[in-house]
């Protein structure tokens, strides 16, 4: 079992994703930011973080938390899912994602593709 950091400012989807990776046999731990990245992924003890590209207030708000993350000596290596409705914003990011080692699903998504992700993500930053 991971615990999961989900980042979505979404509600209903933050339980979406809870039931989701709850029957996936993982432990999600569901926020709406996480506004210093390093640091909320270090206190929560996440495994992976699986983080949405938009925000009400920020369009590539996911992609400015993984560059922390990835900057951050601590974190650099943590497995992250980009999960994103927004395809036509995501399209221009495809290389600069592939840069940082963020695999991207798209919603909606499939419980098998995101599971997928996550799974490969997972076996990958334990590599």
């Amino acid at each position: 079992m991971a615990v999961i950091l989900v980042v979505n400012d979404d509600a209903q989807m933050l339980d979406t994703y809870e039931a989701v990776l709850r029957d996936m046999g993982h432990q999600p731990v569901t926020k709406v930011t996480v506004a210093s990245g390093p640091e909320t992924v270090r206190d929560v003890k996440a495994d992976a973080l699986l983080i949405d590209l938009q925000r009400a207030d920020e369009d590539e708000y996911g992609v400015r938390i993984i560059e922390q993350l990835r900057a951050d000596p601590e974190t650099h290596s943590l497995p992250i899912v980009l999960c994103t409705g927004a395809s036509f914003q995501v399209g221009p990011l495809t290389t600069h994602l592939q840069q940082l080692d963020v695999p991207v699903v798209l919603k909606p998504f499939r419980v098998d593709d995101l599971q997928e992700a996550l799974t490969a993500a997972l076996d990958q930053g334990q590599s």
